[in-house]
C-alpha cells in the first residue's frame, strides 16, 4: 500500500530538485531562473500547509516562514521586471502624439534603473547566510521528512481529502471576495485596497488548490486532474490581473515624482487609464473561470 507519507516525500524531494537547478539557473543568469525559482518555494510551502495534518508543525512551519521570506524578496524583483515589460508595452500600443520623446525615455530609463536595482536584491537574497541556512534546513527536511503515525494511511484517501480541504479554502475566499468593499477611503492606493486584497487571496488558494492536485496526481483519477488544471486557470488570469495591479502601482509612484517632470506625468496617467481599463477586462475574465471552476466542483459533489 502506497501511503501519504511517501507520496507527500516524493513530492518534497521533487520539488527540492527543481529549486535547486532553477537556483543554479538564476546564478547563471538565465531569464527563467528567476520564475523557476520561486515556483519551486511556493509548491514546497503549499505541499507543507497542505499535509500539515500527517507533519510535526514545530518544524516545518519555521521552514514555510523562511521560504516565505525568500521567495517574497525574489518577487519584488519579478514584480519590477513585469511592470517594465508592461509599460513597455503600453507604451509601444499608446497614442502618443504630442508627447515629447524625451518623457519617453526617461520614463523606460527609470523603469531599467528601479528594475536593476531590484535585481540586485537577487544576489543579496541568494549569497545570505539566512538563505543558506534555509537550503541546509530544507536538505535536512526532504531527506528526512517530519512525518506522524497519519502519514503511514492509505495515500488516495488522505490526497483526496487534503485537496477536498484545499475546495473549502478557495470556496472561503471566493466568499470574502464577494462580499461589498468599505467605499469609506476611495483615495486608498489601488494595489492595497480591499478588493484586490481579496482577490489575491483568492488567487493565492486556487494555487493552493492547483499544487494539492499536482501532488495527489499520481493515486488520483482524472477528476482531480482536472481540477488542478481549472484551478490553474483561475490562478493565471488573477496573476496576470495581479500583475496589472502592480504596474498601476508603480506608474502611479512614478507620476508623483517631481523628478519625472511634467511631461512624464502626463504620460503616466495616460498609461495609469490603459492599464486600468485592462485590469477591469481582466477581473472580468477571472470570474468567469472562476464561475468555471465553481462548476467543476459542484458537479463532482
Amino acid at each position: 500500500m502506497r501511503t501519504a507519507g511517501t507520496l507527500l516525500r516524493q513530492r518534497l524531494a521533487d520539488q527540492r530538485e527543481a529549486l535547486r537547478v532553477a537556483e543554479a539557473a538564476v546564478r547563471n543568469g538565465e531569464p527563467q531562473g528567476l520564475h523557476d525559482l520561486r515556483v519551486a518555494m511556493r509548491r514546497i510551502r503549499s505541499a507543507l500547509a497542505t499535509f500539515r495534518p500527517i507533519l510535526d508543525r514545530s518544524v516545518t512551519e519555521p521552514l514555510r516562514e523562511e521560504l516565505k521570506w525568500a521567495s517574497g524578496r525574489l518577487g519584488e524583483a519579478r514584480d519590477a521586471d513585469v511592470a517594465t515589460d508592461l509599460t513597455d508595452q503600453l507604451i509601444a500600443d499608446a497614442d502618443l502624439a504630442g508627447l515629447e520623446d524625451e518623457a519617453v525615455t526617461g520614463l523606460r530609463a527609470r523603469l531599467r534603473i528601479d528594475a536593476a536595482a531590484a535585481a540586485d536584491v537577487v544576489d543579496e537574497t541568494l549569497d545570505s547566510p539566512r538563505y543558506a541556512a534555509t537550503s541546509l534546513l530544507l536538505d535536512a527536511l526532504v531527506s528526512d521528512p517530519p512525518l506522524n503515525e497519519k502519514a503511514e494511511r492509505e495515500a488516495r484517501t488522505v490526497a483526496r481529502k487534503r485537496v477536498r480541504h484545499e475546495v473549502r479554502r478557495v470556496a472561503e475566499r471566493l466568499v470574502e471576495a464577494r462580499m461589498p468593499v468599505d467605499p469609506s477611503d476611495p483615495e486608498a492606493p489601488y494595489d492595497h485596497n480591499e478588493h484586490v486584497t481579496r482577490l489575491h487571496g483568492v488567487r493565492k488558494a486556487a494555487k493552493r488548490l492547483r499544487y494539492a492536485a499536482e501532488t495527489a496526481r499520481p493515486v488520483t483519477g482524472k477528476r482531480i486532474k482536472r481540477l488542478g488544471k481549472q484551478a490553474k486557470r483561475v490562478q493565471s488570469v488573477l496573476g496576470d490581473h495581479h500583475d496589472a495591479v502592480i504596474t498601476r502601482a508603480t506608474l502611479r509612484h512614478l507620476a508623483v515624482d517631481e523628478a519625472s517632470g511634467e511631461a512624464a506625468a502626463f504620460l503616466l496617467g495616460h498609461l495609469d487609464a490603459d492599464e486600468q481599463r485592462a485590469t477591469r477586462k481582466l477581473e472580468e475574465r477571472a470570474w468567469r473561470q472562476i464561475g468555471a471552476l465553481e462548476e467543476h466542483v459542484a458537479r463532482d459533489e
